[in-house]
This record gives C-alpha cells, structure tokens and sequence, in this order.
C-alpha cells in the first residue's frame, strides 16, 4: 500500500529517534524516504509512496517532504510531520485538523523496507546519500538531460524509470 511521503518521513523520524541517529536533516531525510520507495519499486513493483518525485540539483526530492521540513536547515530533524485532513459529512459538516500520519505498524512489508533502509543507510551523510542519487545508471542521472542536472525542478522521475534502475543497482532482473 502506498503512504503519503509525510506518513513515510513520519516513520523514518521515529525509527531514527528510537536507533539514536542524530543527524537525521531534512536533506537526508528525503534521500532516506527516495531510497525506501525506490526499494519497494524494485522488490515488488509497489510504490510506497504516493507523491511525485522529482529531479532537483541534489537528486530526487518530494516536495511534500521539502516544504514540511524546509524550515530545519541543516539541522536535526526534532518533530513530526504533518498534513490537513477534512472529512465532509456530505450534509453541512466539515471537520478539519493537522494530523501527523504513520505507517502502520501492522503494515510489515514497508516497516521492514524502511528498517532495511536504516540499517543500510541511517549511520550514511546526507551528502553521501545525495551522491548516491547521481551515480551512472541512477534514475536522477539517466533522466539528466530531461531536467537539465536538477535545473528544471519540475521534471517528475517516473517510478517506472525509479523502480527500474533500482533493480540494475541492486542486481535484481
């Protein structure tokens, strides 16, 4: 099942807290979350996300991700993320609120992508994991000339593209 990027950062950020990584910035944050949907492309043909994903200078971002944790800097990530919810009754009520989503944890299959993730990567930099995103036969670098080395940020990565250049990296065919 697909998460919202939030709902998959959310988890990211409490699994860190619980494994005592301290750097856990924005920057790396993004690339965590990249690599866990790009995992789950690969392995199963299943998103884990259900943003876009897009090309930017320093590789794949999630503008969802950006925008909520953007204000951190450099720094460590120390709260939550969240998203408005509404539920319209369909009559005249309207109930409206931030909420901070999660997966589940009855949800094993992307917990244990996102504890592999971590375990591969948490004790990684955020410039080491940038660098990796940019690597030949990358989704990022094989869609270079489309988003002209992250200048046209709007360019979306399909996962399609994601998915198959993750099963070349990982030496699953």
């Amino acid at each position: 099942m697909a998460y919202s990027a939030i709902a998959v950062a959310n988890a990211f950020i409490e699994k860190a807290k619980e494994r005592r990584i301290s750097d856990l910035t924005p920057m790396k944050l993004q690339k965590l979350v990249y690599f866990a949907h790009a995992w789950s492309l690969a392995a199963g043909n299943e998103p884990l996300i259900n943003d876009q994903v897009k090309a930017w200078k320093f590789g794949p971002v999630i503008d969802s991700i950006y925008q909520e944790f953007k204000s951190y800097g450099s720094n460590n990530i120390t709260k939550l993320g969240t998203e408005f919810f509404y539920e319209d009754d369909g009559e005249r009520l309207i109930r409206s609120r931030f909420v901070a989503p999660t997966v589940p944890k009855t949800d094993k299959m992307a917990n244990a992508i996102i504890d592999t993730i971590l375990e591969v990567y948490g004790d990684k930099s955020a410039y080491y994991l940038s660098n990796l995103t940019h690597e030949k036969g990358s989704a990022w670098a094989v869609t270079r000339e489309h988003h002209q080395d992250g200048e046209n940020k709007g360019f979306v990565i399909p996962d399609a593209i994601i998915g198959e250049t993750t099963k070349k990296e990982l030496g699953i065919e």
